[in-house]
């Protein structure tokens, strides 16, 4: 498989302008996470599940999120604001998602300029299914069906991280300006069946590389596809015509409510590259990336019955009160596959893998220590042929608040000595501190060190700080 992470996170882009306020923004923008009010709480029902691994609704599993245990109540963050689906009064066969992703972030030290920058990602998307809050167990064929559109528009300035002498963006909302086609897909879910089926224009992640634990971060680097990086691959924002099947032996009769199944889950993927180019400017967007004709394909099995797994299910009893994870599960995620490149004539085998464990530690309530590898042959179109990475995750370190969460992160990408020479390889370390508001607002602060800026020695280490805004309807 092509390294998977197209030459979008590497492109020239116009400089970010300079700003003499740039240290008063950044102290702004910290001062306000830490004075953030208590985040607000309130009792809901336990979650048989657990915590959720993305955005996943009543609707979308076919069960009601606030079903009843018979167990006491969890402590989980409120909901004050209305979703888009009561304020529009969507009909129950129609889920509608709005995600807005800000980031403003400046160097104060380091890079070949210091600067700050500002980028906004805002995600608008519709699924139509009949469905959506039935019991999975009396799903109709016409039930199993589900489609699905979604639409990205990037605001901002490009392009900041290439600018201050990074190899790569220092957020992944940094992507070209404009409105992109993110997603148009029909799924059939296998509901109490093993094998689940998707066809349309869709992107390579979070379906495939991905491991939610990387959700955590905001540097490309780390919250990205393990930092794969060929140019013509759909990674998110671009997408591609694509099959996607997945499949869970052994995990028939578990409806939506239960794991990966005793033998895991298996998933292929295959896609056509031509038409990329084509989709990506459908509302006008410039890629600036070149016309890749050719093919992909990508196998990944993933399994979740690892140790602590079951009672991680569960929720965090602290006291006398439960909380809810906000952690992602323990997972084991490993694949590989290969980019068939016509218009250069290379095909790029790779693998790739991550693996999330929980781990006791003497901070916070919760803990997962992770590692992630991706490596590729060294072709034409591979700029990064080894990336290494790692972190750790830990809810609730700070008395009284605890929804939060702390990440720290490492990763090292190496360049291609074919492709650039004289190169040696980048480093970053992020450490961020998400501040959960309520259902609908959270705020992260975060700090990046970029060791060896763009590989060439000459570039003194990156020090960047920022916050990130989300806003989820």
């Amino acid at each position: 498989m092509g390294p998977l992470c197209e030459a979008v996170t590497t492109r020239s882009q116009p400089k970010a302008p300079r700003s003499p306020r740039a240290k008063g923004l950044l102290l702004a923008w910290l001062a306000l996470a830490t004075v953030a009010a208590p985040v607000a709480t309130q009792a809901g029902p336990v979650d048989d599940k657990g915590p959720e691994t993305g955005r996943e609704t009543g609707r979308e599993t076919g069960r009601e999120t606030g079903r009843e245990t018979g167990r006491e109540s969890v402590l989980e963050p409120a909901s004050p604001w209305p979703t888009l689906n009561s304020l529009l009064k969507a009909p129950p066969w129609l889920d509608l998602g709005l995600n807005i992703q800000s980031d403003g972030l400046g160097n104060p030290r380091g890079g070949t300029s210091k600067t700050t920058n500002w980028i906004q990602q805002t995600t608008l998307d519709a699924s139509f299914s009949r469905g959506f809050g039935k019991d999975v167990a009396l799903w109709k064929e016409a039930d199993h069906w589900k489609g699905h559109v979604e639409l990205t528009l990037f605001s901002g300035t490009a392009g900041y991280g290439q600018t201050i002498g990074s190899a790569f963006p220092l957020t992944a909302s940094d992507h070209p300006i404009g409105l992109w086609l993110t997603e148009a897909s029909v799924t059939r879910s296998a509901g109490m069946g093993e094998v689940d089926l998707k066809a349309g224009v869709f992107s390579l992640n979070p379906g495939f590389i991905e491991a939610p634990v990387l959700d955590a971060y905001v540097n490309s680097v780390l919250n990205n596809t393990l930092n794969l990086n060929v140019t013509g691959l759909p990674i998110n924002p671009s997408v591609a015509p694509g099959v996607e099947v997945h499949w869970r032996p052994g995990s028939a009769g578990q409806g939506s409510s239960g794991d990966l199944g005793p033998y895991g889950e298996w998933r292929y993927g295959a896609f056509l590259l031509n038409p990329q180019n084509a989709l990506a400017s459908l509302f006008g967007v410039n890629t600036g990336l070149p016309q890749i004709n050719g093919s992909m394909q990508v196998v990944q099995w993933s399994f979740d019955r690892l140790p602590g797994a079951k009672r991680l299910a569960q929720p965090i009893q602290m006291d006398k009160q439960q909380v809810a994870r906000q952690l992602p599960q323990p997972l084991l995620q490993i694949g590989g596959g290969y980019l068939n490149d016509q218009t250069n004539n290379t095909e790029t085998p790779g693998i790739f893998g991550t693996l999330t464990l929980a781990a006791p530690s003497p901070l916070g309530l919760d803990n997962r220590f992770w590692l992630g590898l991706s490596s590729a042959l060294t072709t034409s179109t591979n700029p990064n042929p080894l990336f290494v990475s790692g972190g750790w995750l830990s809810q609730g370190v700070i008395p009284g608040r605890p929804m939060d969460v702390l990440a720290l992160g490492l990763g090292r990408s190496s360049f291609n000595s074919d492709v650039t020479t004289g190169l040696s390889p980048e480093s970053l370390l992020e450490l961020n501190y998400s501040a959960v508001i309520n259902s609908t607002i959270t705020l992260q602060p975060f700090l990046q060190w970029v060791i060896n800026p763009g590989g060439t020695g000459t570039t003194a280490n990156i020090l960047a700080l920022g916050l990130q805004l989300q806003l989820q309807f």
